[in-house]
């Protein structure tokens, strides 16, 4: 399939896309849907396609909308259910105070809500945050496998531990990007936006940078702050070992946020785990080589669904 170009798209495409009918994709993308959360905000979600089922969760300031590049390549053999985690996209912040935990727990009861079983999860940065906290937490029963797209379990470095961000951002440096949150959402958003990429696509590509700018500039300063302050506070390392089903660690070569060690080591970490570099990307393969990637995702969310089917029959002729 050939590479499809960075399109911004204009008002009236945005309302036709929000306007679509729920499981008909346009271009990839379908109408949102709503789950009412514990606290009674409401979560909103696409939900596309028949299939195995692939559940993608973005990362910290994204949206559900990061992923409509892969949605369009898998949508026609995957069920794919794409929420807005709390204050991104369409989903409010609500009233509760806004930490990983929340999210973790929103993201359960939407799955509960779904019914949804032998899901593929893909968590791209902060979303394999939220994810890890919810398996720790819950168990993944209802999982067939697991995909971490450029992430560390501890974001930040301390004497101990070196695989956190690759700037070597400390407690004393979140304090810093905390500060200029609060302070200039939209500044922060403006320098933070190239950094997603591989270094130099912002030369090249200067309209996909300014379109994702301005994606990024529409959440609010002190939200994403609490939510930033939340994330680098967690450490999940001793959570992984407990994670033994299938696992896929995605990373880019070029990623200005976390180096080759900190996919090494998840890999070595997961007791079940497979890895694959994208050698042209950044912090997000699936929008820099979204070909490879969609490949990638198929193919090992195939086989994990296969495995799980498998592991179901086998289970049900011992009982």
């Amino acid at each position: 399939m050939a590479r499809k170009p960075w399109r911004v798209m204009h008002p009236g495409e945005i309302g036709a896309v929000l306007n679509a009918q729920p499981d008909n994709p346009v271009n990839g993308r379908a109408a949102m849907q709503s789950c009412a959360m514990s606290d009674g905000a409401l979560m909103h979600y696409r939900d596309i396609g028949t299939g195995p089922v692939l559940l993608l969760v973005h990362g910290w300031a994204a949206s559900g909308d990061f992923f409509d590049s892969l949605v369009d390549r898998l949508a026609n053999d995957f069920r794919i259910v794409i929420p807005d985690l709390r204050a991104h996209g369409e989903t409010p912040a609500g009233t509760t105070p806004l930490d990983i935990d929340l999210l973790a727990g929103d993201l359960q009861t939407l799955i509960e809500t779904l019914d949804l079983t032998r899901i593929t999860a893909l968590g791209w940065s902060m979303g394999a945050t939220v994810l890890w906290m919810m398996i720790a937490r819950q168990g993944h029963a209802r999982f067939a496998g697991l995909i971490i797209e450029d992430m560390s379990p501890r974001v930040l470095n301390t004497e101990d531990w070196s695989l956190g961000m690759a700037t070597g951002m400390d407690i004393a440096g979140s304090g810093r990007a905390v500060e200029a949150m609060r302070n200039d959402w939209s500044a922060y958003a403006a320098a933070f936006a190239p950094r997603i990429f591989a270094r130099g696509r912002a030369v090249r590509e200067p309209e996909m940078i300014t379109d994702i700018v301005a994606r990024l500039s529409r959440r609010d300063g002190d939200a994403m702050a609490d939510l930033w302050l939340s994330m680098t506070h967690q450490d999940l390392r001793g959570a992984l070992s407990a994670m033994t089903l299938p696992a896929l660690v995605t990373s880019g070569a070029r990623s200005e946020a976390y180096g080759p060690e900190t996919s090494r080591y998840l890999a070595e970490t997961l007791p079940d785990a497979q890895s694959v570099t994208f050698a042209k990307s950044g912090h997000a393969p699936h929008l820099e080589e979204p070909d490879g990637f969609a490949s990638a995702v198929a193919h090992f969310a195939n086989r994990a669904h296969a495995m799980a089917v498998n592991n179901e029959r086998l289970e049900g002729k011992s009982s």
